[in-house]
Formats: structure tokens, sequence, C-alpha cells
């Protein structure tokens, strides 16, 4: 885990792409994108649907792991509620029932039409931004904010060496009062950041780095 000050609060960013409060235990995620795979799939993609099981276990165990009263993902739930079915929603239902924890969420872009699906899996939905400890909770990023927490961008950055780079997701500061989280799925993409954009905190492995002298 690599701490991480922002707006006067301490968070440890964590390699599952999640970002944890210790003083109140809470766990904040965003861009799950469930269901992403299998709207691929019926599209005619064949994209195997390993990944999305992966997902939700590693949510699951980054709750277990942290022993977070309540989880937070900053939008984008799921991917294209239209497109969920009913054995989908059987197995989230199962899967979040089990967590003793308060789940929270403010829904994303991704999300439209989907207050039922969300409520059916047990977490509140809130307003974009809702304030957290000084701290605007949102999906999509606004630098004219104090300090917020957002989702939406997917930020990685790009690591090179002389003969191989490395391309891998991030937490990224900007202007010290932005902070992007990387998309929880790792089923995405995004733009690289530079140096010059963000303080880019990356993901290698089992570790978060701290920034780039």
């Amino acid at each position: 885990m690599q701490p991480i000050e922002f707006g006067g609060n301490l968070f440890m960013a964590r390699a599952d792409r999640t970002l944890f409060h210790p003083n109140t235990h809470t766990l904040l995620l965003s861009d799950l994108h469930l269901g992403k795979g299998a709207h691929f799939r019926q599209s005619g993609i064949p994209v195997p649907d390993v990944g999305e099981f992966h997902d939700l276990d590693r949510l699951i165990d980054a709750i277990n792991h942290t022993e977070s009263n309540t989880v937070w993902i900053l939008g984008d739930l799921f991917h294209h509620p239209r497109s969920i079915t009913h054995d989908q929603m059987d197995c989230w239902i199962d899967t979040f029932r089990r967590q003793r924890t308060t789940l929270k969420v403010i829904l994303g872009n991704h999300d439209r039409d989907a207050h039922l699906f969300a409520e059916k899996l047990g977490f509140s939905i809130y307003p974009e931004p809702t304030n957290w400890q000084g701290i605007e909770l949102a999906h999509h990023p606004d630098k004219r904010s104090a300090y917020r927490i957002a989702g939406h961008v997917h930020p990685q950055m790009e690591l090179k060496a002389a003969t191989d780079h490395l391309v891998c997701s991030c937490f990224a500061v900007q202007n010290r009062r932005l902070l992007l989280l990387p998309a929880f799925t790792k089923f995405s993409g995004g733009p690289r950041f530079k140096p010059c954009d963000a303080l880019c905190f990356p993901i290698i492995g089992d570790q978060v780095l701290p920034p780039a002298d």
C-alpha cells in the first residue's frame, strides 16, 4: 500500500485499485463496470467471462482484508444496465448480500436507468457530488472543486526503459485538488498521464509505487 495525503486526510492506495481511508474504515473505488464482458459477448465479440468474476473476487477480498465498514463506488457500477440478465443479477445479489458492510454508490455515465439494479444489490444512491470528510466524492472530475475524488478517466501511465516500456494503471493527483482513481475493472483502457500532467502513483504487480522523482 502507498500512503496518499489528500484534502487533510490520509489514504492508503492499494494495488487492487481501491483507496482505503483507515480512520473511518472506508473503501473507495470507481468504474467496476459489472456486465461489461457480457455486453461485449452479446454484441458478438468473444470476450471471456473470467475477468468479471475476478473483478468481483478482488472487490470482496479488498473488503475483507481492510475490514471496511463502508464501501463507496464512485460511478459506473454497471457497464450497460439494459443488457443485464436475471442470472447476472442473481449472482451479484448473492455476492453483495454476503458482505457485512454499508454499500454506497454515486451513479456514473454508464449507470443510466440503473437505480433499481443498484438498490437490488443493496446500494444506497447518493448525488454527485457528495461531501465526505471535507472532500467531494463524484464520478466526474472537476478541477474547480476544493478537493474531489473521482473516477471516469481510468488514468494510466507509461514507464520507459532504454529498450522496453510498460503501461500500467495509476492513482493520479492533479493540481493537488483532484484525486483520480484507477478503473477497478482490469478490462479497461484510459489516457496516459505524464509527470507534467499529474502526480502519478503507478500500480505494478502487488505494489503501488510512489511518484518518480
